[in-house]
C-alpha cells in the first residue's frame, strides 16, 4: 500500500560489485512480483566503476576496465543508464524500487522525483542544488543534479520490470579528484568525451559526512510513510547470486 512504511535496506553492500549490482537486480523483480513492497536500499559503496551495456558493446571497453581496475576500483555492469560512472566511500549509492502496472507511464515522474529528493535533501544542510543536464557532464542526463550552477553531484539512471521500476543513482559528498582520476582515463578508453572541471562533489561547498547525507536523504524518500529496517533477506540473495556473472566485466568476451 502506497500510505505503509517503506522497506529500508541500509548497509547492504557486499563489497563484490557484480553481486551488489545483481542484489539490486533481484529486488527489482522481488518487487515486481509482490513478494517484496516498495524498497529503498541506501548505502556507502567501497571503489567501484560502474560499466553500462553500452559501454559493454564498445571497442575499447576491456582497456578501460583494465585502466579501472589498475587504478583499484572494481567493475561492474550496472543495471541501468548511459555511461560509467564512479562509486567510492565518498558517494551514497541508492536504489529505489516501486510496484508500478504500467512502469513505461510515470517514468519520467519518478526520474523527476528522485531528483527533487536530492535537491531537498542538501537544502536542509545549507547546500543549493538545482536539476538539468550540465554540458560535458559524465554519464549525462536531463535529471542530474548540480551545485554551483556547474558541477553534477548526482546521476540516475532506471531499469523497468513487468511491475515494477527501479531508480538508482549516487549523490558525490566527496572526492571529486577521485572521480576525475578514474573515469577521465576510462572515458578516454571509451572514446567519450567529459569535462572534469564539471564533476562536482557537495564538499565543494560544505563539508558532511557521507552517511549525514545518506540518512538525510532516506528521510526525504521515506517521508511522512516512514520505514521498517530489513534485512537483504536469503532468497533475495539466491537470486543475486543467479544473476551476477550477467553484470561480470569478463563474461563481456
Amino acid at each position: 500500500m502506497a500510505d505503509s512504511p517503506m522497506n529500508l535496506i541500509s548497509g547492504h553492500l557486499t563489497g563484490d560489485a557484480p553481486l551488489d549490482t545483481a542484489v539490486s537486480r533481484a529486488i527489482l523483480e522481488q518487487v515486481s512480483s509482490g513478494t517484496l513492497p516498495e524498497t529503498l536500499q541506501v548505502g556507502l559503496p567501497h571503489k567501484v566503476v560502474a560499466f553500462s551495456r553500452r559501454d559493454a558493446l564498445t571497442a575499447g571497453f576491456h582497456e578501460a576496465v583494465a585502466i579501472a581496475v589498475d587504478l583499484g576500483f572494481e567493475a561492474t555492469i550496472r543495471n541501468a543508464g548511459g555511461r560509467a560512472v564512479v562509486f567510492h566511500p565518498g558517494t551514497v549509492r541508492f536504489q529505489w524500487t516501486v510496484p508500478a502496472n504500467d512502469p513505461i507511464q510515470e517514468m519520467h515522474t519518478r526520474f523527476a522525483t528522485i531528483a527533487d529528493h536530492v535537491v531537498v535533501a542538501l537544502e536542509s544542510f545549507g547546500v543549493v542544488a538545482s536539476v538539468g543536464r550540465l554540458e560535458g557532464e559524465y554519464c549525462p542526463g536531463e535529471y542530474s543534479v548540480h551545485v554551483l550552477q556547474s558541477r553534477k553531484v548526482m546521476g540516475t539512471g532506471q531499469r523497468l520490470a513487468r511491475r515494477a521500476a527501479q531508480v538508482g543513482g549516487m549523490i558525490v559528498v566527496k572526492g571529486r579528484d577521485t572521480i576525475n582520476a578514474v573515469l577521465e582515463p576510462v572515458y578516454g578508453a571509451l572514446d567519450l568525451h567529459m569535462d572534469p572541471a564539471v564533476t562536482g562533489s557537495i564538499a565543494d561547498i560544505a563539508d558532511i559526512d557521507p552517511s549525514e547525507v545518506a540518512s538525510r536523504f532516506a528521510e526525504q524518500v521515506t517521508g511522512d510513510r516512514g520505514s521498517v529496517t530489513t534485512d537483504l533477506d536469503a532468497p533475495t540473495l539466491a537470486i543475486a547470486w543467479q544473476h551476477r556473472s550477467e553484470h561480470d566485466p569478463s563474461a563481456f568476451a
